[in-house]
């Protein structure tokens, strides 16, 4: 399709691009999905449901890994229908029916089945709401500044968990947790799915009022099949499940565990949000260094952040030292938000994304819900969390060092690659030399 001068001129790094205006809706989108909602606040609704119903914290926890094991279980196959179909009427609708799950968290009983039953239904409607499917939408709209792009958009989860923790915490305190969890639907209800189904459009099929996008052009890259027998995609997937496992499990426990040490809810909630804040700084800076270095170095240093972070944070008796370490885990946490969806489309292309994201993803989210099982587990037999985190804290520093192991970019941005002509099989054989 012809376009425009005035719209053909404007680049990628020009404001007025209308991959941009996609981007702010797709951060939206993941800010009122469930790596916000559920994920992140869940550790604020611990003590509460502790308080009220009598469950242990490894109960609890319980819920959590199974919406987490849901999510894993469904990734894959949502990842193969957002390679196949527009992905934001899928989105939407999966967003009203994560919506209306988690308004019914706020008709919880001391019936722990309930907690988990819904928690099993908001992983399935849940797969549809985080960066996934919304990955792929901006995946397709940008090439050159992909990673900056990426950066915006997962920092709405990062956005929420700055914002959203000392606000729940006072709804909490204020008016109890079944209001607020009421008032919390409201985002995937009548933001998130309205905006995101109305001008969240995939560049191959805009709607008649969008035709400023990109042009068509074929899809290129390896199939899924072939991706999985490089030692590119073991090796991310390596650092994914790493980086899930430290940082899922101390997400879930932070508020508790910082409780425990003596530490206000209120301030627990605010070490919480410094958390989320110091996140999404990284993520944005993360995005901007993608698109002029390599990943591989970038993954090592999240993951040492990180690391290093949780460490200090299994150890941290005071706000000053907590709000320290979780300053610097958090520049590492949630960096695989970034890295995956853009590592993938360079080593792989986009024939197969979504596929190769809901497959990692699997490995993500079986790892961040054993995580706050296994925390649970070691508090309710021990009563600490510090040997734990110190074990998570040791696994992604030496999982760090791997990442250097990482070939060089199959697809390189906003240039020729003389691989992206060679035949599938040719590709898949030199990833192994």
């Amino acid at each position: 399709m012809d376009r425009p001068d005035s719209i053909t001129n404007h680049g990628e790094d020009s404001l007025r691009y209308p991959g941009w205006r996609v981007v702010v809706i797709c951060q939206i989108g993941v800010l009122s999905g469930i790596a916000t909602l559920f994920f992140t606040l869940f550790t604020l609704f611990i003590k509460p449901w502790q308080h009220d119903f009598g469950w242990k914290r490894e109960q609890i926890s319980q819920a959590f890994t199974l919406a987490a094991m849901s999510v894993a279980i469904c990734s894959p196959i949502m990842g193969r229908i957002l390679d196949r179909f527009e992905p934001r009427k899928l989105i939407a609708g999966m967003m009203v029916a994560f919506g209306l799950g988690f308004a019914s968290l706020a008709g919880l009983t001391p019936n722990l089945g309930r907690l988990e039953a819904t928690a099993v239904f908001l992983g399935i409607a849940g797969t549809g709401t985080y960066q996934l499917g919304y990955a792929r939408i901006v995946a397709g709209w940008f090439d050159r500044r992909l990673g900056a792009a990426l950066s915006v958009v997962v920092a709405g989860s990062g956005i929420g968990s700055l914002v959203l923790p000392p606000l729940v915490q006072h709804s909490i305190t204020v008016h109890g947790w079944r209001p607020t969890l009421l008032i919390l639907s409201i985002l995937p209800l009548f933001v998130g799915a309205p905006l995101t189904y109305l001008f969240a459009p995939s560049p191959r099929n805009p709607s008649p009022r969008k035709r400023s996008g990109p042009p068509s052009s074929p899809v290129t890259g390896i199939s899924w099949s072939q991706a999985l027998t490089t030692r590119s995609f073991w090796l991310i997937v390596l650092g994914v499940g790493c980086m899930s496992l430290a940082e899922n499990g101390v997400l879930v426990h932070l508020a508790p565990m910082l409780s425990d040490r003596g530490l206000k809810a209120e301030d627990a909630a605010f070490i919480v949000s410094i958390l989320g804040g110091s996140a999404v700084a990284g993520r944005l800076l993360l995005g901007w260094i993608l698109d002029y270095v390599e990943g591989a170095g970038i993954a090592m240093g999240a993951l040492l952040l990180a690391g290093s972070g949780i460490f200090f944070l299994g150890r941290a008796q005071s706000f000053h030292a907590a709000a320290l370490a979780s300053l610097v885990a958090g520049l590492g946490m949630g960096c695989e938000y970034d890295l995956i969806p853009y590592m993938f489309k360079r080593y792989f292309g986009m024939k197969s994304f979504s596929t190769l994201y809901g497959l990692s993803y699997s490995v993500y989210a079986v790892a961040g819900g054993t995580a706050p099982l296994l925390l649970g587990y070691v508090y309710d037999a021990t009563g600490s969390y510090t040997r734990i985190l110190s074990l998570f804290s040791i696994l992604a520093a030496g999982v760090s060092l791997a990442m250097l192991t990482l070939p060089a970019y199959r697809y390189a941005a906003s240039s020729t690659n003389a691989l992206a002509s060679l035949p599938m099989e040719t590709e898949a054989a030199i990833e192994h030399n």
